[in-house]
C-alpha cells in the first residue's frame, strides 16, 4: 500500500501543473501585475492569462521572425522595455455579455501609463485577449502590431 502511495504521488508530482482559471476580469490583471511588482525580478510568462488567439498571434510572430525581434520591441503590459511600476490603479471592469472592458493607469519609472484591455471569456475563464496604451502622443493596439506585417 505504501509502495502505491508514493507511486501515486510521484505521478502526480510529474504532470504538467493546470493553468489557473480566473474568475473575474480584475483577478486577471491583479495576476499580470502582480509579475512586475517587487520583488519579482522579471515576470512570469503571461500565456496563462491570454486568450488562445492571442497566444496564436505571438506565436505566430515568433516563428516568423525566426531569430530577429518581431513586431514587438516592447512590453506592452507595461509600454516599455524596462519597469518600475508605482500607483497601480485598477478600474472597476466594464462587463457585456462574454466580455470584459478595464482600465489600468500606472507610473512606470514615474511616467504616467494609461493601458486599456479586452478580456474574454474563455475555457472557463477570463483571459486578455487585447491591450492598448497611450502615452502622450503615442497610441498602441497590440492586435493591430501582431496582425501587421513584420517590420
Amino acid at each position: 500500500m505504501r509502495l502505491l502511495l508514493v507511486a501515486l504521488s510521484f505521478l502526480a508530482s510529474s504532470l504538467p501543473a493546470l493553468a489557473e482559471t480566473y474568475s473575474t476580469p480584475r483577478a486577471v490583471i491583479e495576476a499580470l501585475y502582480a509579475g512586475y511588482l517587487s520583488p519579482n525580478d522579471f515576470p512570469p510568462s503571461q500565456r496563462d492569462l491570454q486568450s488562445d488567439r492571442l497566444n496564436a498571434l505571438f506565436d505566430k510572430d515568433a516563428e516568423e521572425a525566426g531569430e530577429d525581434m518581431g513586431r514587438l520591441g516592447f512590453d506592452v503590459y507595461v509600454n516599455a522595455q524596462d519597469y518600475e511600476i508605482g500607483k497601480l490603479v485598477i478600474d472597476e471592469p466594464y462587463l457585456l455579455g462574454g466580455k470584459a472592458a478595464v482600465h489600468v493607469t500606472f507610473e512606470n519609472f514615474g511616467t504616467p501609463q494609461n493601458l486599456g484591455f479586452l478580456l474574454v471569456n474563455e475555457n472557463g475563464g477570463w483571459k486578455i485577449d487585447n491591450v492598448w496604451g497611450k502615452i502622450e502622443d503615442y497610441t498602441y493596439d497590440l492586435l493591430d502590431i501582431l496582425q501587421s506585417p513584420l517590420p
